[in-house]
Formats: C-alpha cells, sequence, structure tokens
C-alpha cells in the first residue's frame, strides 16, 4: 500500500523566470483552444506542478494524452505512470507556444531543472522512453502485470 510523503512542489507560477529567462520577456501559460504548434506544456494540481513535457503539435500531444486520461480509472487498472499519477490528482494542463520542436525541447528541459533548483526535484510524474520493444515497454508490462496480481484486476 502507498505511504505519503512531503515534498516541495512549484507551482505554475513559479515557473515565470524560467520563461521569462528563455524568451526574454513574460509569458503567460494558456489553458483554452490548443493550438496545432510546437511548445512546452505543464500538468498540475490545484496549481502545483506535476508533470512537464514539450509537443511538436500541443493540440495532438496534449489532446490526446487528455483523451486517454479521461478514459484511465485507477482504481480498476495500472498504467503509465504518468497516466495514473495525472488521474488521480485530478490534473489539469496549460501551455506556452514556442517557435518550433527544438525550441519547446529546450523550454521543457529548462522548466524541469528550474523545477530541480528550486525544490531539490524534478517534477513528480516523469515520463520514459516506452517505445514498443524497449526496456522500458518491458518494465512497464512487468509492473503493470504485478499491480494486475497483486489487487485483483
Amino acid at each position: 500500500m502507498p505511504t505519503s510523503i512531503s515534498v516541495q512542489v512549484l507551482a505554475i507560477d513559479e515557473l515565470q523566470p524560467a520563461v521569462v529567462e528563455h524568451f526574454g520577456s513574460a509569458r503567460a501559460f494558456q489553458a483554452d483552444l490548443l493550438p496545432r504548434l510546437p511548445g512546452a506544456y505543464v500538468w498540475s494540481a490545484d496549481g502545483r506542478v506535476l508533470y512537464i513535457g514539450s509537443a511538436a503539435s500541443l493540440a495532438k500531444r496534449v489532446g490526446e494524452e487528455q483523451y486517454w486520461i479521461a478514459g484511465h480509472e485507477p482504481d480498476e487498472a495500472w498504467e503509465v505512470s504518468v497516466v495514473h499519477t495525472l488521474k488521480i490528482h485530478d490534473a489539469t494542463v496549460q501551455w506556452v507556444v514556442t517557435e518550433d520542436y527544438a525550441d519547446a525541447e529546450l523550454l521543457e528541459r529548462r522548466l524541469i531543472e528550474w523545477h530541480r533548483a528550486c525544490t531539490g526535484i524534478a517534477p513528480l510524474a516523469v515520463g520514459w522512453n516506452a517505445k514498443k520493444g524497449s526496456p522500458r515497454e518491458a518494465g512497464q508490462q512487468w509492473a503493470r502485470a504485478l499491480w494486475n496480481r497483486e489487487f485483483g484486476h
């Protein structure tokens, strides 16, 4: 059974110094209609940062994740740890558009490292490369099978 610990995380507005440094000026995180443009995105619960990512198309990447998250039921199945974490914390997403995907990836890394500099840790939900045939995918399948055996699902 999981146990609780207390850790420090940033609020979305506390990412602004990194955003200003990156762009040279303040940019507000958006939460309206997802654009088909590159950018960095932040999933948060009550404004507290859980996950930071980047996308070549925010509409495609984040829109697909929102669909995936909406269909996941944590009490019925274990899935990719990021999706599971976002769902159980009722996370919402905000984003900043960038010039191109390379800039989105750079901003993502900078936001993660700013979070680490301020709190001592990266955001709580961490994505891994889980492509077909990867060691990460094999580990994920193993953990899913164990979870299903342990919790009878």
